[in-house]
């Protein structure tokens, strides 16, 4: 096999445009509405469980959808599901701008739920996992930093046009900031890097060597421990992120913190993502990932005990550098773990189906936590069960193994099935 000459490997131009998705379509989707949660509840007079359950339904909306879109970017390519999740969810905070009712709230949620799915982790991960193999770590640390540089920009952006304009100007103009990410994944996006004539990592692919990809069948990942437990680890992991991430201005302002306080410390937290996931990739890519998985969900159990004791502002802001460390890192954690135990060969489907369990975490933990504080008046029983669901999420991610891979498909023809 001949190696590439000069140049930069096009799996960095990868990189830099998922990254710059992941910025603003999942910066905006998913991490500012907790800015949202008591400017609508003040506006349209609904209860914090019923706004958050808007965050109940996408989720839920994109993990059924997600085994399909998972097949779907096997067989066509992941540049058109991207375009086309990208015009859905911006077409979709348009028209959040005219809400009135609550169930008109929870349909367009719901479709926005399916393009998120479509636009962003899945593809993203399928695409990274592609392209890098000895450096996938790193890739997927960089590109999901996208994620919390996005909510450091975001979030305080959003928040200042919420308080200025209002929260339906904001779902307006944030609306048409997604809408300017398709162009840049129809011009550049590149499934694999066969497409390209380029092997994993940056060598040529040979006259003589055709590119060969391993792993298991979806019936066959059905039926090991790993996958099984893979998925328990998204499930319980995304319950707890989202049961957080969603109501962390509301509580840090009902504990007497002001709105600009709560918007810096989720500043704080966004932007330690980023370290984070840099930091993990490498420990992954040196020590392994069930090493980085253990050295994550400790981490976040750590925050959410200090979460609890945020009421002194000394405290709000070490658990917002413990929390934003590792709150990140199973968006490159969870695929980089999928692709070493079941391989590539099936991995947007294989990872399509975990998507759905973890999707139904994040539904559940969006929507349980509001409820929860309905019934409570307090977040502090919800957080407490976070600690050990946490505990149990890391023991998972550390006993799945890599299962032998029982068949090899060139390439070529899974391009010949598309």
């Amino acid at each position: 096999m001949n190696q590439e000459k000069g140049g930069v490997f096009y799996g960095w131009y990868m990189v830099a445009v998922c990254f710059v998705v992941n910025f603003f379509i999942f910066g905006i989707a998913v991490n500012t509405f907790t800015v949202y949660v008591k400017p609508i509840q003040d506006d349209l007079g609904w209860s914090r469980g019923q706004v958050s359950a808007a965050m109940m339904l996408a989720p839920f909306a994109m993990g059924f959808a997600a085994p399909f879109i998972g097949g779907l970017i096997d067989r066509v390519g992941a540049r058109w599901v991207m375009a086309a999740g990208a015009a859905i969810v911006g077409i979709g905070s348009l028209m959040l701008a005219a809400t009135q009712s609550l169930w008109y709230f929870y349909t367009i949620y719901a479709i926005a739920g399916i393009g998120q799915g479509c636009a962003t982790i899945i593809p993203i991960s399928l695409v990274i996992s592609n392209w890098f193999d000895v450096k996938r770590g790193k890739a997927l640390g960089i590109v999901m930093t996208g994620t919390g540089l996005g909510a450091m920009v975001m979030v305080p952006a959003t928040t200042w046009i919420v308080d200025t304009y209002g929260w339906r100007t904001s779902m307006f103009v944030m609306g048409w900031i997604i809408l300017l990410m398709i162009p840049l994944e129809l011009l550049f996006i590149s499934t694999r890097p066969s497409d390209k004539g380029l092997q994993p990592d940056g060598g040529l692919i040979s006259e003589h060597e055709p590119v060969v990809l391993t792993g298991l069948s979806v019936p066959e990942a059905l039926k090991t421990g790993s996958f099984w437990l893979i998925g328990a680890m998204m499930f319980l992991g995304g319950l707890v992120a989202m049961g957080i991430g969603v109501h962390q201005m509301a509580y840090l302002t009902d504990i007497e913190h002001s709105r600009g306080t709560a918007a810096f410390i989720i500043f704080i937290i966004s932007g330690l993502t980023v370290v984070g996931k840099l930091g993990i990739g490498y420990i992954s890519d040196r020590w392994g990932t069930r090493q980085a998985v253990l050295l994550t969900f400790a981490v976040i159990a750590v925050g959410i005990l200090l979460l609890i004791y945020a009421e002194s502002l000394t405290i709000a802001y070490v658990f917002a550098v413990v929390f934003g460390f590792a709150i990140g890192a199973p968006l490159l954690l969870n695929p980089a773990l999928t692709a070493e135990c079941m391989g590539l060969r099936n991995f947007g489907a294989i990872f399509g189906i975990l998507t759905l369990l973890s999707t139904f975490g994040v539904g559940i933990g969006a929507f349980s936590t509001g409820v929860v504080f309905d019934r409570t008046g307090s977040y502090h029983p919800a957080f407490k069960v976070f600690i050990a669901l946490t505990v149990i999420t890391a023991i998972c991610g550390a006993l799945a193994r890599p299962k032998a891979s029982t068949e090899e498909v060139p390439v070529e023809a899974l391009a010949e099935d598309a």
